[in-house]
């Protein structure tokens, strides 16, 4: 009993580290927002993609956002792999609705590799006119300034891709506050903490810039069509090809709906086993950021060790209050829409220990409608 309470209690004293390093990167951030110069060297034309499929919330709202941008030269392309989709309706109203800007939809259900969404965006590939692409997804909302920001990132020649942080706006029920608040409260901290200390490493699927004679360099869409985690495999690739990955100063929205727990249960589970596929032991380090389950650990152990009741809550408490530091430091770094909403932080926190636990049952990952499965290195196998 001794052995684990002694183990136990530097892994929380650990995890409550963690937890002050990444309020720090957080605010550390938010310095950097206000400081810096959003514009670029140059203005080159570019050409936006939006893989889309099926109906998000709020999706014309999103797809108007980057409809709007302050830019002088811009195009958009819509994708689809089916006629049928509920995206196409939205999309010709968008496109109805900003008349002037240069806007494309293209349905092809050509499948092209196991990821569906690479799949599409090798369709939508042919319909680009400028050659620097921009990648984001579907349920991401942007300022006019989105284009700007992310282009004065290529500023530097070494610059590869610019990839952009991205912080969660929930639909207004608890499965999609919950989703968003792993969003800004979990995801955005741990991303900034390497980025702080060292080189980007990885992309974000959020936003992924690229130049097209780049993206040809490592073999183009094609090189990333077997892996699930297309934005990790870019990132890596990118790398290997001896250019850096630049995070854009700027913090794009992703609205979040989740139909219920279940659908949020599914969706994190994606993202664990796809990490988990490509750092097997970056992900085991992940619960070293779980302070409050490791506390309520900790306090069990404490009282069958015949401590006294303080000493049993203190874990808690001390965990609590360090998670609500975190809540508020990532709000007012990224002007969070988000409720302030303290009280879900153990449900949360309880939640994410419960999938990190459940991602080692199995490899086997939901995306949309379609079951895949995930193997080392991202790569999906059937």
């Amino acid at each position: 009993m001794d052995i684990a309470l002694y183990i136990l209690a530097a892994l929380f004293a650990a995890s409550i580290g963690y937890l002050f390093v990444a309020c720090f990167c957080v605010l550390k951030f938010r310095t950097r927002l206000k400081s810096t110069s959003i514009k670029p060297n140059n203005r080159p034309g570019v050409t936006l993609y939006k893989p889309l499929h099926g109906m998000d919330y709020e999706l014309k709202q999103n797809l108007l956002s980057f409809c709007d941008q302050d830019y002088p030269s811009f195009q958009i392309v819509f994708g689809v792999s089916s006629p049928d989709d509920a995206a196409v309706g939205i999309v010709l109203n968008v496109i109805n609705a900003r008349p002037d800007v240069d806007i494309e939809l293209v349905i092809n259900g050509q499948i092209n590799g196991q990821n569906p969404k690479i799949s599409n965006l090798i369709n939508m590939d042919a319909a680009a006119k400028h050659d620097i692409l921009i990648i984001s997804d579907s349920d991401m909302r942007v300022k006019p300034d989105y284009v700007d920001r992310v282009m004065a990132g290529f500023n530097d020649d070494k610059t590869g891709v610019v990839t952009c942080l991205y912080e969660g706006t929930p639909a207004p029920d608890l499965a999609s506050n919950l989703g968003a608040m792993f969003i800004s409260q979990w995801f955005a901290p741990s991303a900034l903490i390497p980025i702080t200390f060292g080189d980007m490493q990885h992309c974000f699927g959020a936003t992924m810039a690229v130049k097209r004679d780049d993206l040809n360099k490592i073999g183009g869409l094609q090189a990333l069509v077997t892996n699930l985690a297309d934005d990790y495999t870019l990132g890596r690739l990118i790398r290997e090809a001896g250019l850096d990955i630049k995070l854009g100063d700027v913090v794009i929205e992703n609205i979040v709906e989740e139909n219920g727990l279940k659908s949020l249960i599914l969706h994190e589970l994606r993202w664990a086993r796809t990490i988990r596929s490509v750092e097997p032991l970056g992900f085991l380090s992940t619960f070293l950021t779980d302070a409050i389950p490791l506390s309520i650990i900790l306090g069990v152990l404490f009282h069958y060790a015949d401590y006294d009741l303080t000493w049993a809550a203190t874990p808690l408490v001390i965990a609590f209050c360090v998670r609500i530091l975190l809540h508020f430091s990532t709000k007012v770094t990224f002007s969070s829409k988000q409720p302030i909403s303290p009280w879900i932080i153990p449900i949360r926190d309880l939640l994410s220990f419960f999938i990190r636990l459940l991602c080692y049952t199995g490899r086997t990952v939901s995306w949309r409608n379609s079951e895949l499965f995930v193997d080392k290195g991202g790569e999906i196998t059937h």
